[in-house]
């Protein structure tokens, strides 16, 4: 059971629970249990028997797969108020990928039993699990377009202006990058190394410069320019970009 004041209130209005009448949501929230991870720890692995769906409180999990030989793909970085693994609880019954925290963080689980036991009590619970399955679909289509239908500098700016927030930027708008390279490449769907010569190209276009953590955007419009792009289907290595 989640016990600290502050996770038991985020969750009373996540999107999953608010819905349903204030009786169930607290009943549902009773059902669950608090995780705590450290930096670095595997919550499940892929192919691992689905046990529960998870919040995430505090801190980030990076959802992940890796391919025959070991490389690494990065699926989504649950922040906090993201769910995931509702989907795995059901068909085959197997996690699809492996969930590992990115930082400490605290997570609220809903065993599977207890999520079908929900179910048959509250159909708005259903559709809200629906509506959350649909975001995932998409979320995953969204993925799909960008690695295989956008080039490394357009991945990127797609990236700076989602830290961003909305906000229209202006020349010598200043962003502070909250993760390491090496995950903003994984974010990015690249090596670190290609992301490095990436910022560098982008430098010396005067689209922006970086030192560390920080990006001074200069030229706002190219930015905006380059996560609108939309080209014909092409490999990164056909437009010097790997």
């Amino acid at each position: 059971m989640v016990r600290d004041e502050t996770g038991a209130a985020a969750l009373l209005t996540h999107p999953l629970l608010r819905r349903l009448p204030e009786e169930e949501r607290s009943r549902v929230v009773a059902s669950g249990v608090g995780r705590v991870l450290a930096k670095g720890e595997i919550l499940f692995h892929e192919g691992g028997r689905a046990e529960a769906m998870y919040i995430v409180l505090a801190g980030r999990i990076k959802l992940v797969r890796y391919s025959p030989r070991g490389k690494e793909l990065l699926l989504h970085l649950a922040r906090p108020g993201d769910s995931f693994a509702e989907a795995a609880l059901f068909g085959p019954g197997t996690y699809p990928a492996t969930a590992e925290a990115v930082e400490d963080s605290r997570l609220w689980g809903l065993p599977r039993e207890r999520l079908l036991e929900e179910f048959r009590r509250s159909p708005e619970l259903g559709l809200s699990m629906v509506a959350s399955l649909s975001m995932w679909t998409r979320r995953l289509a969204s993925k799909l377009e960008l690695l295989t239908q956008r080039r490394v500098e357009e991945r990127l700016a797609i990236y700076l202006l989602g830290r961003a927030g909305g906000r229209p930027l202006e020349a010598g708008a200043v962003l502070r990058l909250p993760e390491a390279k090496q995950l903003i490449a994984a974010q990015c769907g690249t090596a670190p190394e290609v992301l490095s010569r990436t910022l560098r190209r982008l430098e010396d276009d005067g689209v922006l410069s970086s030192a560390g953590e920080i990006i001074t955007i200069h030229d706002p419009t190219a930015l905006q320019a380059l996560a609108e792009r939309i080209d014909e289907p092409h490999t990164d290595s056909q437009r010097g970009w790997t």
